[in-house]
């Protein structure tokens, strides 16, 4: 019976002293975290996952077969990145981090990326790249980008030209990389209703 309660209180000791040794080597460990969050990874690009479109409703982004209201189309990118192996990471395991902390990235590879129309598109021809039509939440122009630091690997961007009624945008998206290659991936838009 001594034995079992011996045990009992190493595990309960163990149970409580993890978390105060992960809030210890958070506070330690500092210079690699902002109010609690981890600072960005560094990572390079390698492709693009998707190109994708919102708004997203029943559970599901939408399609070239949807019709959705101008005002809440969104063109969306998704890229795909390879997470450099960190020097300065800590070795002990789990760390204490802010419930809010979205995964950033420092990617140093991009050169830029371009949208070219497939089809015309309100008053543009074929072959025009609309990355300068494509405007962030923060309110940069696709075609501005050019550091990619602290950034998520998804985009959002807002069209800031009004095409006719019921409209699709056909393109295909380029990635551009410093090492010279480029990645590229063909998409249609839902149709876009304006009134």
């Amino acid at each position: 019976m001594d034995s079992i309660s011996k045990k009992l209180k190493a595990t309960l000791g163990i149970i409580l002293l993890y978390p105060m040794l992960l809030v210890l080597s958070s506070c330690m460990e500092n210079e690699f975290y902002i109010e609690g969050c981890p600072l960005p990874a560094q990572a390079d690009a390698t492709g693009l996952a998707q190109i994708f479109f919102s708004p997203y409703k029943n559970q599901k982004y939408s399609s070239s077969a949807d019709t959705v209201p101008f005002n809440d189309f969104r063109f969306n990118i998704e890229l795909k990145i390879l997470e450099k192996e960190r020097a300065d990471a800590g070795s002990f395991p789990g760390k204490a981090l802010a419930l809010s902390c979205m995964k950033t990235y420092s990617i140093s590879n991009i050169s830029n990326i371009s949208v070219i129309l497939q089809q015309p598109f309100a008053g543009l021809p074929i072959g025009t790249d609309i990355a300068y039509l494509l405007e962030s939440p923060e309110g940069k122009k696709l075609s501005e980008l050019r550091e990619f630091l602290e950034v998520q690997v998804f985009f959002s961007f807002k069209l800031k030209i009004t095409p006719e009624n019921y409209s699709q945008l056909k393109t295909r998206t380029f990635l551009f990389l410093k090492d010279g290659s480029r990645h590229n991936l063909e998409s249609t838009s839902p149709y876009l209703k304006i009134s």
